[in-house]
């Protein structure tokens, strides 16, 4: 009986080696926009969301079947909202979010005060 070991040990390489793909330069690690969606959301910089074109409050998220949904990152919060409440949160914390009521007066007032703790906070 022949083993997989005694057939590796026995079989000669290939005379001119292993035949290998061309090697190629590695695709860029920049990003193409200043914006980029992930699951719904829009990340930004700091810098980003204080520039004045972010003034105009956005559409507020739409909610999927399971009932949460993350709007808008920086690197400082998360803007979220649910069924419940728009909520702002600050990323990385335990501190508790603040709540906005799921009202077109809500979503603008979480999205200003979004920018402005952002800004507070550069």
């Amino acid at each position: 009986m022949i083993r997989l070991k005694d057939r590796i040990l026995t079989d000669p390489p290939p005379p001119d080696g292993i035949d290998l793909p061309p090697m190629r330069e590695p695709e860029s690690l920049e990003m193409p926009t200043p914006h980029v969606a992930y699951a719904g959301a829009t990340v930004m910089t700091s810098k980003q969301l204080a520039a004045a074109g972010s003034a105009a409050v956005p559409p507020p998220p739409g909610f999927d079947r399971f009932g949460y949904r993350v709007s808008h990152m920086t690197d400082r919060f998360v803007l979220s909202g649910s069924s419940d409440a728009y909520r702002i949160w600050k990323f990385q914390s335990a501190e508790r979010a603040i709540e906005f009521p799921v009202t077109e007066e809500g979503w603008a007032l979480a999205w200003t005060t979004f920018r402005r703790l952002d800004n507070q906070a550069a």
